[in-house]
């Protein structure tokens, strides 16, 4: 194979391990070479001379010498590229460059270019211009792309972020600039670039660079699911779809090669596990079975039936005041009830003197009307008492018994306990002001600070474990039965609630415990070793040794972090046996370039 070929097939491969490749065919209008400024944009990500529809740009583009990546892929320089390598999920937030750049993370991962340094970038399409010396070395300094030559490219080629000045003239970049510098008598021997581009001898002498550095056209907007995605942990992150890693395999040259490098191997295990958070919590009234009573209408304590512990039935007489109000609302009663009963009379006598021609129609139809208006003024006087607490006996009582009283008696809405007893004898009281409370205590509440955070694990009906102060040892268990929809503003929690049962009493309002909400709860759930997991770009990955020489990566999907294992959602079915120690020289080799035929030999490894 021809060395360029050789290197465009590195490359290529090399993409397609980081989760590069599969986004979408290649542009038609973005030039090999040349600036960001100058291309099209691509219509998927919005960026001009795009690497991920046109890989063959790693080769035309050339390498950047500075930060030892292809130039095409080199977000220092190019800062038009970040939301493009975010939507692959390939992105650095530590350290602010691709994952499959960073060498802090990923140690050798920038050894698959360095078959790139020192080459010259492959000859590019001729553009419709009529300059000619752009493609091709020029013959007065024999520099491809020379901006002494063509003074037009230190705007086409765009600005080098990374280094302050047009990228046409970078010689940290570009390292055939230098010869071509010297010839022109530009040249700072101590500092190893040229004069004009010294700072150290020259402060500010970068400054008239800064007018050509015009911020980049903003790039079409992401899929929702490239944002969702891009800030997510790595060990959350879905495998991608394009990557062909788990179509390749791994060998070594023979089998005592994994033992001298110290290769150790587990197996998937198949166990229980049980995932809880923790939140603190304060025990409460259930608000459904808990009441503040207060009367109806003013008046006077002048008995006070039941204390603080007592245990009440529904129904059952608390308190009784003296009221004025009662005993006028009662006397308005006994009024309209005395009226109905006259005009009933009178109504019928009329009715019958109108039968016998004594009397006129005038007088009966006056008589109906009074009795209708009578009856109306009863049964508001009826609903003024049912209004201060009397039910529809104690109404009739009143109208059987033909006599007014004042004693308003103030009762249990439910059974359950008085908890709170506000009310002294002889004392004045008001609807505005409760002076009982009853509570059913047989069943509480306890409500939940959890982090916003971590209330995505949180759903209704999952298992609460409840840890009260002053019971150490006793554990009592509920579900949760509510989540709410606002987050404190101070605390940035969101409140939740859970139910408890409390035979024994030993919830109390107000006390303050520690809750385990279980978020997962799996009989039959697959563990890996956490040593075993790499990431290798664009994946999670665990490689299955399937013979003493043979190794395959799975593509990994993971759930919650017990510890010293993870949880596999997909990839993996338990029982089969993993790399741990040594699994990074496999990430490495897999990073390499060299997969994509389905076989890596590593040779090196049996030296």
């Amino acid at each position: 194979m021809h060395p360029r070929q050789l290197l465009a097939a590195i490359a290529l491969v090399a993409f397609c391990a980081a989760g590069l490749l599969g986004c979408g065919e290649p542009s038609q209008t973005a030039p090999p070479s040349g600036g960001a400024t100058s291309a099209a944009l691509c219509d998927e990500h919005g960026i001009a001379s795009c690497p991920f529809c046109s890989p063959e740009l790693l080769d035309s583009m050339g390498f950047c010498a500075g930060h030892g990546v292809p130039e095409a892929i080199c977000t220092r320089c190019r800062d038009d590229l970040e939301p493009a390598f975010r939507a692959q999920n390939d992105w650095c937030a530590g350290h602010g460059l691709p994952e499959s750049q960073c060498e802090a993370c990923n140690p050798g991962v920038l050894d698959k270019w360095q078959p790139m340094a020192g080459k010259a970038p492959a000859k590019a399409p001729a553009k419709a211009s009529a300059r000619t010396d752009v493609a091709g070395p020029c013959t007065e300094h024999e520099v491809r792309n020379c901006p002494f030559c063509s003074p037009a490219l230190l705007e086409e080629m765009g600005f080098c972020k990374g280094h302050g000045v047009p990228e046409a003239v970078c010689t940290k970049c570009r390292d055939d600039l230098e010869e071509a510098f010297r010839s022109e008598g530009d040249w700072c021997a101590e500092h190893g670039l040229p004069e004009s581009h010294c700072e150290a001898c020259n402060p500010g002498t970068l400054e008239k660079y800064q007018t050509s550095y015009v911020t980049p056209t903003k790039p079409a907007e992401l899929p929702a699911f490239a944002v969702l995605r891009q800030d997510v942990p790595r060990v959350q992150a879905f495998p991608s779809l394009t990557c062909t890693t788990d179509s390749s395999v791994i060998r070594l040259t023979t089998s005592s090669v994994a033992d001298r490098v110290g290769m150790l191997v587990e197996e998937v295990q198949r166990g229980k596990l049980r995932k809880s958070l923790e939140a603190p919590a304060t025990v409460a009234f259930d608000s459904r079975s808990h009441a503040r009573l207060a009367p109806r209408a003013a008046g006077t304590v002048i008995e006070v039936r039941r204390d603080l512990g007592d245990e009440v039935q529904a129904g059952e007489v608390l308190l009784v005041l003296d009221s004025a109000a009662l005993g006028v609302a009662q006397s308005e009663l006994l009024q309209a009830a005395a009226r109905v009963g006259l005009w009933e009379q009178n109504s019928q006598r009329e009715a019958g003197l109108l039968e016998k021609g004594l009397s006129t129609q005038k007088d009966s139809l006056e008589a109906e009307t009074k009795l209708v208006e009578s009856r109306i003024a009863l049964a508001a006087a009826e609903q003024r008492l049912a209004n201060l607490g009397l039910t529809r006996e104690q109404i009739a009582a009143v109208q059987d018994g033909g006599r007014a009283t004042s004693q308003l008696s103030i009762t249990a809405p439910f059974s359950g306990v008085v908890v709170s007893l506000d009310a002294v004898l002889g004392e004045l009281v008001t609807p505005e002001r409760s002076v009982i409370g009853v509570a059913d205590t047989s069943n509480m509440w306890a409500m939940l600070d959890v982090d916003q955070t971590e209330i995505r694990l949180v759903e209704r009906g999952q298992p609460v474990l409840l840890n009260v102060e002053g019971w150490p040892g006793e554990t009592l268990g509920g579900r949760v039965t509510w989540l709410s929809s606002d987050v404190d503003r101070r605390t940035r929690t969101v409140k939740v609630r859970a139910e408890f049962e409390n035979p024994e009493g030993i919830l109390r309002a107000m006390g303050f415990g520690t809750a385990k909400i279980v978020t997962r709860d799996v009989q039959d759930a697959v563990l890996i070793p956490k040593d075993a997991v790499q990431w290798e770009g664009c994946c999670n990955v665990a490689f299955e040794r399937v013979s003493a020489t043979e190794f395959l990566p799975r593509k990994l999907r993971l759930g919650y972090d017990t510890g010293d294992h993870y949880e596999v959602l997909s990839g993996l079915s338990g029982g089969e046996s993993v790399v741990t120690q040594g699994s990074f020289l496999l990430k490495t080799e897999l990073q390499k370039g060299s997969i994509g035929a389905g076989c890596c030999e590593v040779d090196y490894l049996n030296g």
